[in-house]
């Protein structure tokens, strides 16, 4: 449990596999003059914050479990580890994934500490932060991870990485590649805040004549706002005298182009994270990721979501492996998002049966439903071989 130790104690290190790894996700810079922006920043940018919320929760909550492939069919396998299980004092499993798919989005790599028993079976999964996360590999390309003042081996920490460039040990953070999109959203955002709060622009000024006194001018002044401000005096006649004239004041057309820009950066930032901006409460442009809606959802899974689910499932099933389920993968079930309506499945239902490739039973289990002969049965699992003898050694000739 040392690992653990040295997790929840361990000061903020970086790691450098380049410009862009673990380490410059709190802290970069954009090629112009703004200022730096970190992660907490990023995330004050509404788009981005939408991106991540949006693919965040779409994956912490599918529901993941073990299964095996037992005469062709996938089947559940009981007993599902412990570590998977969620069950306290472990973090949900929708905290859990959240802070997988958080860590994957912003540094581009999400590290989990898997501290073990005598056995060699994980005790539960502890997602650590990037930054506590220092990655080395050796002359021989063994992998090591530093967290405080101790090295673990791939054994200890469980490390998903996002998008990979050849030869690197770490992930592309999106956010550092996408610094400057973020650091122009963020500059037109405070640049709005300002003008609104600070803006001095009056909705109209009256041009007096070179004589008038300043003493005047306010007499003037606050004699006009008394009888034309606020709504019981909207439409009044104004009289100007004296040579004076009222000219309208209109916000320079350079000044409201920010406007502009922050619609422009909605769209750019769900480029960057591969998700349709309509998804994000953008409407400005028609989507072309399908007319309906189940069409959308599909589009949705295929492209932004799967990927990350791909990644996810292989490095849990890869860490099955390590304590000897070989055979046993995870799966996060994409089908309630994924599925069609229910005249396209009964449909399709239909197509399979009169081909005959599909049974009843088998499409009342792709609708969740039990066999028409009753409760659905779990294969038995293989015997055990019989144990050996204990091999006999004769003793040497001559021992009484």
């Amino acid at each position: 449990m040392s690992i653990l130790r040295d997790l929840f104690g361990a000061s903020s290190q970086t790691s450098d596999p380049g410009p862009w790894g673990v380490g410059m996700v709190r802290g970069w810079r954009g090629f112009g003059p703004g200022e730096a922006v970190d992660t907490d920043q990023a995330m004050r940018l509404s788009a981005v914050f939408a991106c991540l919320r949006l693919l965040s929760e779409a994956i912490s909550t599918m529901p993941l479990d073990t299964y095996i492939r037992a005469n062709g069919a996938r089947m559940p396998y009981r007993p599902k580890p412990e570590y998977l299980a969620f069950q306290p004092p472990q973090h949900s499993r929708i905290e859990y994934l959240s802070q997988v798919m958080l860590s994957l989005l912003t540094a581009g790599n999400a590290f989990v500490a898997t501290p073990r028993d005598d056995m060699g079976v994980p005790l539960t999964l502890v997602v650590i932060d990037p930054d506590k996360v220092k990655v080395n590999r050796n002359s021989r390309g063994e992998i090591s991870y530093r967290i405080g003042e101790n090295d673990y081996s791939e054994l200890d920490v469980m490390h998903i990485k996002g998008m990979t460039l050849p030869g690197r040990t770490l992930g592309l953070s999106p956010l550092g590649y996408a610094c400057e999109t973020v650091d122009l959203g963020l500059s037109a955002q405070r640049y709005g805040a300002a003008f609104f709060a600070n803006g001095a622009v009056p909705g109209a000024v009256i041009e007096a004549p070179n004589d008038f006194s300043q003493p005047a001018a306010e007499r003037f002044q606050a004699m006009w706002n008394s009888r034309h401000q606020g709504v019981s005096n909207a439409a009044r006649v104004g009289v100007l005298v004296n040579g004076a004239r009222l000219n309208k004041v209109s916000i320079n057309p350079d000044e409201a182009q920010f406007l502009e820009t922050r619609q422009f950066q909605v769209p750019d930032v769900a480029r960057v994270f591969g998700v349709p901006p309509h998804l994000i409460a953008d409407a400005s442009n028609s989507t072309s990721w399908g007319s309906g809606l189940a069409e959308q959802n599909l589009a949705f899974g295929q492209f932004s979501l799967r990927p990350w689910v791909d990644r996810i499932e292989d490095a849990h099933g890869r860490l099955l492996t390590t304590h000897g389920l070989s055979q046993v993968f995870v799966k996060l079930n994409m089908d309630a998002l994924l599925r069609a309506g229910t005249t396209e499945r009964y449909t399709a239902h239909q197509i399979g049966l009169d081909a005959g490739f599909l049974t009843v039973d088998e499409v009342r289990r792709l609708e969740d439903l039990p066999p028409l002969g009753g409760a659905a049965t779990l294969p038995k699992p293989p015997a055990a071989p019989p144990s050996m003898p204990p091999m006999q050694v004769a003793p040497p000739k001559g021992t009484p």
